[in-house]
């Protein structure tokens, strides 16, 4: 009996399409007001978390202030914050930098077995050095893949010597991928009018990063055992980790470095506080009420002109009556209608909100946003809209079942 209301409804709904259209179009609207920045949110999620790695999303870089010349970090002090935050990071290396001939020349980063993980690196040909190799003072070197293009040519660098001053290197490895060089803090790829703008503000408000750290981020160089310079100590800590759990992470190593009498300098993405705080929860909060608000209007809209509807159809309703229809058949008819008429809405409002936050993105200067499908909040809203029409659907209900048959066919 439900499905044959359910065919009957979508029949009504088909039979007259314009004012049908008219009669959903609150619906439709609020579903889609409350998919769009669903699908915004989600897709910005998932492409930021996709392009973590290039983007630096979920990295933390440190260095220390130095208010005294000898004042740094030293390689124990790497040891032990790769212990006490074990549980929360991927990988955590350190790095010593060291510049030869200049600088159009060779730059060096002196560093441990985890410089690979910890730059969200992999190997394009050859290998990392080893433990062993690390123990011993091997002098042995991994290149970033520009810098062996340009050293080498077309040449494979594997197993040459590479002359770094006084040391003479064997080539073991290229090291490919990794943060992006040409991509800044916000996420914008160079040559984007954002990046220029956000470029210049930065070396206005003194805020752009230190040449350490723009070192480090250009894939442009020779990655070599901390113990071959043992008087070289680390200028910058690098650590990867979720993307969630970068923020509270920053704070809990700014703690831990203080206490141990360090001015820490810490630099993570800029994106991330929009991303993970508790702002865009309000945001989120605030999305769910106005959708809420916008269903119920849209549903009142479609109950009373169902009510309307009863008026029109009464001589239909007085002969069912008259064929042995019972009033509570007469009603459960009306709320099935409502409820249908108000989930085609639900169900139509899905891709309209998804096709404007698709809009939204074609227009949005920033190159970090994009869209998805939000599957949880598409099938709740569906569900939500569905159900406050079968609620509905009770006033127009309880008017058609109050119809006297017998006043209705005499006035016909």
């Amino acid at each position: 009996m439900l499905v044959r209301l359910i065919i009957n409804a979508l029949r009504q709904i088909a039979r007259q399409p314009f004012r049908t259209l008219l009669v959903l179009q609150g619906v439709i609207w609020g579903t889609a007001l409350g998919v769009f920045p669903s699908s915004l949110i989600q897709g910005s999620f998932q492409r930021a978390e996709r392009d973590a790695a290039t983007s630096g999303i979920d990295r933390i870089l440190v260095t220390i202030e130095r208010r005294q010349r000898e004042e740094t970090l030293s390689w124990a002090d790497i040891e032990a914050l790769r212990n006490s935050f074990a549980p929360d990071i991927k990988a955590l290396a350190g790095y010593g930098l060291k510049s030869i001939g200049g600088e159009d020349g060779i730059k060096i980063l002196t560093t441990d077995t985890n410089a690979l993980a910890s730059r969200s690196m992999s190997l394009a040909a050859g290998r990392f050095f080893t433990a062993e190799e690390l123990a011993n003072a091997t002098p042995v070197c991994v290149l970033d893949e520009k810098f062996a293009r340009r050293r080498f040519g077309s040449t494979n660098p594997i197993g040459q010597a590479l002359p770094a001053g006084t040391i003479h290197f064997t080539v073991i490895g290229i090291a490919t991928g990794g943060t992006s060089d040409d991509v800044d803090e916000f996420g914008y790829e160079d040559g984007h009018v954002m990046s220029k703008f956000i470029r210049g503000l930065q070396k206005n408000l003194g805020a752009i990063q230190s040449g350490p750290i723009r070192q480090l981020s250009r894939a442009e160089n020779m990655m070599v055992p901390r113990t071959v310079f043992p008087n070289l100590p680390p200028t910058i800590v690098e650590i990867r980790a979720e993307p969630k759990r970068i923020l509270d992470l920053r704070a809990s190593l700014r703690s831990h470095l203080i206490t141990a009498g360090h001015q820490p300098v810490i630099f993570t993405n800029a994106l991330l506080p929009f991303l993970y705080r508790e702002t865009l929860n309000t945001f989120l909060e605030l999305n769910r009420v106005v959708f809420l608000l916008c269903v119920v209007v849209g549903t009142c809209v479609v109950c009373v002109l169902m009510v309307l509807s009863v008026v029109e159809r009464a001589r239909e309703i007085a002969i069912r009556r008259v064929e042995g229809a019972r009033r509570s058949q007469i009603a459960l008819q009306f709320i099935v209608e409502t409820g249908t008429i108000c989930a085609v809405g639900g169900v139509l409002g899905v891709p309209l909100g998804m096709a404007l936050a698709a809009v939204r993105v074609r227009l949005e200067p920033l190159g970090a946003v994009d869209w998805a499908f939000p599957p949880y909040e598409s099938f709740t809203m569906v569900f939500v809209v569905s159900l406050i029409g079968l609620v509905g659907g009770l006033l127009p209900a309880w008017r058609a079942m109050r119809l006297d048959p017998v006043e209705v066919l005499r006035n016909e």
